[in-house]
């Protein structure tokens, strides 16, 4: 099981998704933490390298870790000032999501969104 730094940005009451390249299913942004990286480096270095956004302010949220099937979801809480967009092979797809249309998304993402008191 990998440690993955998952990140949670809100805007206007919606919450980003991604959607990586041959899957069907939305996720929350992030990647793997390598070594000797802390949750908040690995986070804003994989929401520069997949989004090219900029980070104004980032805080780790224990109460909201989740362990998945493959993966130790560290979550931090982030806002961002500009716009995502996406330029390398890894994403195909952002969406900033209301949190009510069923859309399909992994089991990891309405388990920290609960713990985060942002869904019911």
């Amino acid at each position: 099981m990998r440690n993955r730094a998952t990140v949670v940005i809100l805007k206007d009451n919606k919450v980003l998704l991604v959607r990586d390249r041959g899957k069907h299913n939305y996720s929350l942004p992030g990647g793997g933490i390598e070594h000797a990286e802390t949750t908040i480096t690995a986070a804003t270095r994989e929401l520069n390298e997949e989004l090219h956004v900029s980070v104004v302010n980032i805080s780790r949220c224990r109460n909201a870790d989740f362990k998945g099937a493959l993966s130790f979801h560290k979550v931090c809480l982030a806002s961002i000032e500009n716009e995502p967009h996406l330029t390398g092979n890894e994403l195909v797809e952002f969406i900033w999501w209301n949190m009510k249309t069923k859309i399909p998304i992994y089991s990891h993402v309405p388990n920290i969104l609960r713990r985060l008191k942002l869904l019911s």
